[in-house]
Formats: C-alpha cells, sequence, structure tokens
C-alpha cells in the first residue's frame, strides 16, 4: 500500500512528495535552462550632462535620462557542488538598450548655444553583454519536487555597438570639424547580483523555473568630438544608474 501512495504522489499528485533519486538535483547535476528574461530599468537615471572644451566645464541643468524596460532571452547553466549549493553562470542575447534623456544641453555654458533633447529619443542605444556567476543554496532535499532557492553572485557588464540619435551625433560633428569623429562610450563595471527563485520538477530531466534578480549596474557614458589631429574639442560625460529587476521564466534540462 505504501508503495502504491509513493507512486501517485511522485507523478505530480502531491506537490513537493520525495521521490526516486533518478528526478534529483543532487550533487553533480548539471541543469541547463533556456527562456525570456524582462529587464525592468525603472529606477534608472543619469546625471546632467557634464561637458569639457577649451571654453571650460560646464553643467547643464535639468538634463537626465532613464533607461527603458526590454526583453531577451536568457540561457543559465546550472551545476550542483552539493545537493543544496550550486554554482550558476547566466547569460543569453546582449539585450540592446535605449537610453532616453530630457533637457537641453549647453556644452559651453549658459550663454552658449543649446540642443534641446526631449525630441531626440531614443538619445543613445547599446548592446549589453552582463554575465553573472551565481553561488545558489537551494531548499529542501535533493529529490523535492519543488525547490526554492536564493543566490549572490558578481557580474561583469560591458557594451558594444553604442549609437547616437543622428540629431546629436550630427551637431557633435560640426564641434569636431571637418575630417573629425563622434565617439561614444560606456565603461565597463563589476557588479554584485542578488537572486531568488523556485524550480519544479516536471520529470526525471526536465524543470520549469522561475527567479528574480536585481543588479545594482552603474556605469560612466563618454560622447566626444574629436577633431581631424586626434585632439578631443569636446567631452561629455554622464553617471548612468540602471539597477535593473530581471525576471526569468524557463525550462530546464538536467544532463
Amino acid at each position: 500500500m505504501k508503495s502504491i501512495v509513493r507512486r501517485i504522489a511522485c507523478v505530480g499528485l502531491i506537490p513537493g512528495a520525495i521521490c526516486s533519486s533518478a528526478m534529483a538535483q543532487s550533487a553533480g547535476s548539471m541543469i541547463t535552462s533556456v527562456g525570456g528574461a524582462w529587464m525592468d530599468f525603472g529606477q534608472s537615471s543619469a546625471t546632467p550632462l557634464q561637458s569639457t572644451s577649451a571654453a571650460g566645464s560646464f553643467t547643464s541643468p535639468g538634463t537626465g535620462g532613464q533607461i527603458h524596460n526590454t526583453f531577451t532571452a536568457e540561457l543559465s547553466l546550472t551545476y550542483f557542488v552539493t545537493d543544496n549549493i550550486a554554482l550558476a553562470l547566466n547569460s543569453g542575447i546582449p539585450p540592446k538598450l535605449k537610453l532616453y534623456a530630457q533637457g537641453t544641453v549647453k556644452p559651453f555654458g549658459p550663454s552658449g548655444p543649446g540642443l534641446g533633447l526631449d525630441d531626440l529619443q531614443p538619445l543613445a542605444t547599446t548592446r549589453s553583454w552582463p554575465p553573472i556567476l551565481f553561488l545558489k543554496y537551494y531548499f529542501g532535499a535533493a529529490q523535492t519536487r519543488f525547490r526554492p532557492f536564493v543566490g549572490i553572485g558578481v557580474n561583469y557588464t560591458w557594451f558594444s555597438h553604442t549609437e547616437l540619435n543622428p540629431t546629436f551625433s550630427g551637431a557633435l560633428q560640426q564641434v569636431a570639424g571637418p575630417g573629425g569623429q563622434v565617439k561614444a562610450s560606456l565603461s565597463p563595471s563589476w557588479n554584485p547580483a542578488f537572486n531568488a527563485g523556485a524550480s519544479y520538477n516536471i520529470d526525471k530531466n526536465w524543470y520549469l523555473t522561475a527567479s528574480v534578480t536585481y543588479l545594482p549596474l552603474k556605469t560612466n557614458a563618454t560622447v566626444s568630438a574629436v577633431a581631424a589631429d586626434g585632439h578631443s574639442v569636446l567631452v561629455n560625460k554622464t553617471h548612468i544608474t540602471a539597477e535593473p529587476w530581471i525576471g526569468f521564466l524557463g525550462v530546464g534540462y538536467r544532463f
């Protein structure tokens, strides 16, 4: 009778039931998960633009910016060191981030020419590469069907394919002069990461997984007008606080 009850529990009628070791997330297990990730940048902000040139250094008060929310695909590789402790590497398709800005830039001082940013949307776009290495703790026994987890990790983020709004870039090109160019970059950074979620065992190899990650990401943006001789005629800088909340929903396979 006990054997019959146990089999019924293991096919899913009793969530969280402990089944055979064949269904375990146990020491030595490797799980690959793929799914969708929603990146919420509701807390993002940018400091007023600071401009430096031969005319001096000036801050354009009232300028600022935010990164808009986006969606991307995520890949996670999880290795169980013990039945409860795992290492996970989260990566995926680099999301395209869009920076929207407000205010009027006056790079040569209050009495100099200005450029309104409100109609130049987005002001810039870039590709973000934010892999995260997590140390996770899974609650419950290895054979438990439903397992919550928490994690803490380290992230290194860099950026590529940064492009400026054509009107903004054109104004800077005029400052750079004939033969000059406009350069835009975002600094890479190391950041902590915090994660919580749960996995649900569908059968001996397949899992559903969901999690939320907080990434206190920060970067410095630099946009320069460079003359033909390589001299920076005008350098504009702002500090961007991104701080995305990342919601992930996916499916995993145990090898």
